[in-house]
């Protein structure tokens, strides 16, 4: 069962009140899979909202980018996801 966009709405608006409506949104891109894609189904229902959830950034060999003071760089984000697990 997809989101709907009330469900949504509350969500957000939790997210909002709590100080977190500049937070960036992103999208799972592994959480969405249908069998018919093949096919052509491409528009694919989002299942969650989590967030913030702190994403470290990658570097150029795949590892995690590290900031001028030898920390772990990352971001705090938002997470659409599609409920669907490899």
């Amino acid at each position: 069962m997809s989101m709907t966009v009330k469900t949504l709405h509350k969500h957000l608006g939790m997210l909002i009140a709590k100080g977190h409506g500049l937070k960036p949104v992103c999208v799972n891109k592994t959480s969405f899979h249908h069998v018919l894609e093949d096919d052509g189904a491409v528009i694919l229902g989002v299942q969650s909202v989590s967030g913030p959830t702190f994403v470290y950034n990658i570097d150029d060999d795949g590892g995690v980018k590290l900031n001028k003071d030898g920390s772990e760089s990352g971001k705090f984000l938002v997470i659409l996801d599609g409920g669907h697990r490899n």
